[in-house]
């Protein structure tokens, strides 16, 4: 416990009912005076000391890091003894006083002043000189005002009939037309964003381009967050067996055929792993001599006969049908025909991310190298006896130079949790402790987490550099991944600047990592020198990075700092996720998304059913915004209420008629 307010228990007095309640009443009433005035001292430091800070900041926003540097004095103490004390005495525990510190704690002080001065403990001129001080303040309806006017800076004019905006994560450019948008806007979209980690410029305009279309269609306000991908640290390549590309059938119970499969022909002009599941690459020369009709005929790899059927042939893509299931290998021949004749003979690639996997369990050993090598599997004698433990590379060499003995390692979304052990050279000796599945599946391109480490890598990496041209001359917002500190902030500041529009844009940052989390504090002030900004709670990295039982706990934390700096909060990743992606909604997520209202914006992911989420959303926050606002409970009429008072009176009427 802090020393400001350690020892408070050893100076209240006995709180138990007795005839000198009085007297232990101004006991307690100065107590507090001493506790709270220690409090503001100990404020008004930190303010003093993080001066150089504050100057630095946007004059506009030099009122919002002020109260964040107030706040985060306040939350440097253990103040619960405090605060049963003052609920003790019927008096606020500042409880509620993140948006304006100050002015709460000084109205506090005023409170308890007048009190003892009406019993004859305070002199007049000190509870002026408080009262002078709470007027000088930022108020509570000024710190709202504020509040409101940097949401509406960066997320766009209020939604009709709510305050809580809606965030849409886009689509690929195919799906994204302009009809897709204008059902989007019309459920309640107000924020589209686009995954800058997925497809590039050209498909990216074509997105932008329908929003824009949908927006006059509509008459609906939307702004565009490109979210850039940060730096990716991730598995690397393994060995593995060749792809294996299959297609379902639609057989009716009869196992009669309803509907032939469709086949994606697309040419070679990417890496395998960015095409889609089941998708044939053809050398560019032999698909632009596809036709309508052609046949591609085949031998499967249990030795079917099996034909695909030429149905249609774009620009870049090629439909073809297949009336029987068949498994089809990357060394598979297939023989291009036309009219019965034979054109070439020729092998195909098979797309979709690579299924080779490293079985991990519990106990076992796994070398992660900064080596250029290809991962592969632990491998063993005729015995069973250990040569070499499994091996993986990883895409960011850099990221494991610091990684340290004692230290942890996650994968894949923290479902597999290792501990290094020894450090040989760029190799980390990592001991499984945890896997989700007794024997668990690591595969190629995988996210890896460091909690522990510190990370000698950008978060603005030069392929977000590259995007940045783009993103300065079409979007709103900027959102930058896997912020770590201040100088992360101010190298996108810099980055921005260089264009003309750069300066326009708002910043969204995204607090995914433990370092984003600890350093909140500093990263919030570096990016109001520049402002609009607002904070996105990135929840899935983030719980891997803090753990799953403290994500709850963290959440409310970045919430209560970015409401003190009255910066705006978008609540991220899985929120109606199961309605999403099947169309059903679980009891958790539903409940998750009434939690939502704290924030200022909610974001929803991609899926089948998104719109349908995006309504039920949408329907949440207007019920949920009159009952909640911020931490604070809203106490509306309830109709339950009232029905309650007639059911115990009709009940009460019918016992004593029945007596």
């Amino acid at each position: 416990m802090s020393t400001v307010t350690s020892g408070i228990a050893r100076s209240i007095p006995d709180q138990s009912p007795r005839s000198s309640d009085v007297t232990d009443s101004t006991v307690a009433l100065e107590t507090i005076a001493g506790e709270l005035a220690r409090i503001e001292s100990h404020v008004r430091r930190l303010q003093q000391k993080l001066g150089r800070a504050l100057r630095a900041v946007d004059p506009e926003w030099l009122e919002s890091a002020r109260n964040l540097v107030c706040y985060t004095a306040l939350r440097q103490l253990d103040l619960r003894e405090l605060q049963l004390l003052l609920q003790q005495q019927g008096l606020s525990s500042l409880g509620r006083s993140e948006s304006f510190v100050m002015a709460s704690l000084l109205e506090l002080r005023l409170r308890v002043a007048e009190a003892l001065l009406a019993r004859g403990g305070t002199r007049r001129a000190e509870t002026a000189r408080i009262a002078a001080r709470r007027d000088a303040c930022l108020s509570w309806r000024t710190a709202e005002f504020l509040l409101h006017a940097h949401t509406h800076a960066i997320l766009g004019p209020k939604p009709a009939g709510r305050h809580v905006y809606a965030m849409v994560t886009a689509p690929d450019a195919a799906e994204a037309d302009a009809a897709w948008m204008t059902r989007m806007l019309r459920a309640g979209m107000n924020v589209l964003r686009i995954n800058c980690a997925h497809e590039g410029p050209a498909h990216w305009r074509r997105i932008i381009a329908a929003l824009r279309a949908a927006r006059r269609a509509t008459g609906l306000e939307c702004r565009v967050l490109m979210d850039l991908a940060g730096p990716k640290v991730r598995t690397g390549a393994i060995a593995e067996d060749a792809r294996v590309a299959t297609w379902k059938i639609q057989r009716d119970d009869l196992g009669r055929v309803t509907e032939p499969a469709t086949v994606t022909l697309r040419p070679t002009v990417r890496a395998a792993e960015e095409a889609p599941n089941g998708t044939l690459l053809l050398a560019k020369d032999w698909f632009a001599a596809l036709r309508s009709g052609d046949r591609l005929r085949f031998r499967d790899t249990r030795g079917k006969k099996r034909v695909l059927e030429i149905r249609s042939v774009g620009r870049g893509e090629a439909r073809a049908t297949i009336a029987k299931r068949a498994y089809l290998v990357e060394t598979t021949s297939l023989a291009h025909v036309r009219a019965g004749r034979v054109l070439r003979r020729g092998r195909v690639h098979v797309g979709g991310p690579s299924r080779a996997a490293i079985h991990l369990s519990e106990g076992d050993v796994l070398v992660l190298t900064r080596r250029n090598v290809v991962g592969h599997a632990a491998r063993r004698d005729t015995r069973g006896r250990l040569i070499a433990p499994a091996l993986f590379g990883c895409t960011l060499p850099a990221a494991l130079s610091r990684v340290a003995v004692g230290h942890r390692v996650l994968f894949d979304d923290g479902t597999i949790e290792g501990l290094v052990e020894r450090v040989t050279g760029g190799d980390l000796h990592v001991r499984i402790r945890h896997t989700r599945e007794p024997r668990a599946k690591l595969r190629a391109g995988k996210g890896i987490n460091l909690p522990d480490s510190e990370l000698p890598i950008a978060a603005l990496t030069p392929e977000d550099r590259t995007h940045l041209t783009f993103v300065a001359r079409h979007a709103d917002l900027v959102g930058m991944s896997f912020v770590r500190s201040p100088a992360d902030v101010r190298a996108l500041h810099a980055a921005l600047a260089a264009y003309p529009r750069g300066d326009a844009l708002g910043v969204v940052l995204k607090i995914e990592t433990q370092a984003g989390f600890a350093n909140l504090p500093a990263i919030l002030l570096e990016a109001m020198r520049r402002p609009p900004v607002a904070a996105m709670i990135a929840r899935g990295d983030l719980a891997v990075e803090v753990g799953f039982e403290r994500l709850a706990e963290v959440q409310e934390e970045i919430l209560w700092l970015c409401e003190a700096s009255h910066v705006p909060t978008i609540w991220a990743t899985q929120v109606l996720d199961s309605l999403t992606r099947t169309g059903i909604p679980s009891r958790a997520e539903v409940t998750d998304a009434a939690a939502s209202v704290a924030a200022e914006c909610v974001m929803l992911n991609k899926g089948p059913h998104v719109e349908e989420a995006l309504r039920t959303l949408v329907d949440i926050l207007r019920r949920m915004e009159r009952h909640r606002y911020k931490k604070r409970d809203i106490f509306r009429q309830l109709n339950v209420s009232l029905l309650a008072e007639k059911a115990i009176v009709a009940g009460a009427d019918s016992r004593g008629r029945s007596q």
